[in-house]
């Protein structure tokens, strides 16, 4: 069978339409694409979809026509580990004419396409960002609060390295997928002396919008409850960042999805008589709060971690107080919800606020999935009493753990299942003092975990292991699985 200027040829490669007959041909070409050189580039991050419900991928058509026939060649849009940026690499051409496309949320739709020549080598084509403002000291904008006004929905900010005194900005309801970066460096925003929005440095108000490598500090208004940024809009990434000394770290995200990753939260919080508390990270009701690769320590008496969002995603951070402390909860999810916490490294130190780590549903299980399925984490304890797992009321798998110090394991719950967990006081880490809890050859629990499964269509097997500060590195394949967020490598 041959199709020719057909998108039910491109409907089928991509297995949404039906597929008759054998052999199907690009022109009378075989769809096998030819050896020896490819295509390859940078792809902006404003142009992706961050939260990643489907993937963005390049596409090679032969010939400069996105509507000849089949693709013969795509490949998926992948994140450099431990950054914010995204590259693709199509492999496998042969010297020739090509578009090559970038399309939206994996469909079939592209927002980019480009031509592109490969003669003898694999090509460059990068794909930019719609328009870029820049902001910095010797630019025409030297403060970001100057372009709130001017900003088009699809724009990427970039912000100079440096310190940015006194500046605070409303990113406003009317524009949507934002890009806002420091480039250079981090762009370091400290607060005024007088928030005169009363809510935060960045209040982001629209929807999609993405902050990559931008420092947060010295937030407070009247309420309490200052923040680096005031998340009131829908859809809200962050990478890279760093929030620090505010009231609450990042407050809000009551609307959409809430990703955060490679991405540290130091010394925010707070319980002043007569106000409510405040936390290293406080999330709203969201669709899906995603936390990963990312380093929450030392909130001040509040949370490290803390969502109402239904569903949960934590994954792959360090979470703790280390020597000097005072958090409450290490992670609390007061409505519960389907929550996934995994390869995480959670410590509760000598000074915290209360005995327990991990709570759920302790304000009642008002969303509507009560799964709770905390696999293959390493906890210690430095308090000296109380509860690794609070439960809840929750179905929860427990499963793969390793629980180093004195407490109740699990409480709570409905019942919870229990599988392949370690209590040990002898855990024989790298360096426990220093709070690096890699393993050696004689910490307990080496190939002695079992295969998680799924959680639900949720694939609980780890796939990566935590790297400080805020970094990720995968996680290795020997024997049977180890107990605890990491595998011991030889």
């Amino acid at each position: 069978m041959r199709i020719r200027n057909s998108w039910l040829a491109f409907l089928c490669a991509l297995g949404i339409a039906a597929c008759s007959g054998t052999g199907v041909t690009d022109n009378g070409a075989s769809n096998t694409p030819p050896s020896g050189t490819g295509v390859s580039g940078a792809v902006d991050s404003s142009l992706l979809n961050r939260h990643q419900e489907s993937a963005n991928l390049v596409y090679a058509f032969s010939g400069f026509n996105t509507t000849s026939g089949l693709p013969v060649a795509s490949a998926p849009v992948t994140q450099d580990t431990g950054g914010c940026t995204f590259r693709y690499n199509l492999a496998g051409l042969g010297a020739g004419g090509y578009t090559v496309a970038l399309t939206k949320d994996g469909g079939a739709t592209f927002p980019r396409t480009a031509n592109v020549t490969v003669v003898g080598a694999t090509a460059v084509q990068d794909f930019a960002a719609a328009r870029v403002v820049r902001v910095g000291p010797t630019r025409q904008f030297t403060d970001p609060s100057q372009v709130t006004g001017t900003v088009q929905s699809g724009d990427a900010v970039e912000i100079d390295a440096g310190v940015y005194n006194g500046t605070e900005a409303v990113w406003p309801s009317t524009i949507s997928n934002l890009t806002l970066r420091g480039v250079g460096g981090r762009a370091h925003l400290v607060a005024p002396a007088t928030i005169l929005n009363q809510k935060a440095i960045w209040v982001t108000a629209g929807r999609n919008i993405a902050v990559e490598n931008i420092e947060f500090s010295d937030a407070a208004v009247p309420d309490r409850n200052g923040a680096g940024i005031r998340a009131d809009g829908s859809d809200l990434a962050i990478c890279g960042s760093y929030f620090h000394d505010n009231e609450d770290g990042i407050l809000g995200g009551d609307s959409g999805n809430v990703l955060i990753e490679y991405t540290e939260f130091a010394r925010n919080g707070g319980c002043p008589p007569g106000f409510g508390c405040a936390h290293n990270m406080y999330i709203g009701a969201a669709s899906r709060f995603t936390l990963r690769y990312s380093y929450s320590h030392h909130a001040s008496i509040g949370h490290l971690v803390k969502s109402r969002a239904r569903e949960n995603r934590i994954l792959y951070n360090r979470i703790m107080d280390e020597a000097d402390g005072t958090s409450s909860y290490v992670i609390d999810l007061p409505n519960g919800g389907l929550s996934y916490i995994i390869g995480n490294l959670l410590q509760k130190g000598p000074n915290a606020d209360n005995s327990t780590m991990v709570i759920y549903g302790e304000e009642g299980l008002t969303n509507p999935d009560h799964g709770l399925y905390i696999v293959n984490n390493t906890f210690v304890n430095n308090f000296g009493s109380g509860t690794f797992v609070a439960a809840g009321g929750s179905t929860a798998t427990v499963q793969n753990n390793l629980f180093v110090g004195n407490g109740t394991l699990v409480s709570g719950g409905g019942p919870a299942t229990q599988t392949s967990n370690l209590r040990t006081s002898a855990p024989n880490f790298v360096n426990i003092g220093a709070f690096d809890y890699r393993p050696t050859a004689t910490t307990p629990g080496i190939d002695q975990g079992t295969a998680p499964g799924l959680g639900g269509t949720f694939d609980l097997t780890p796939i990566y292991q935590y790297v400080h500060p805020t970094n990720r590195e995968p996680r290795p394949t020997r024997n049977a699985i180890d107990i605890g967020a990491y595998e011991y490598a030889p």
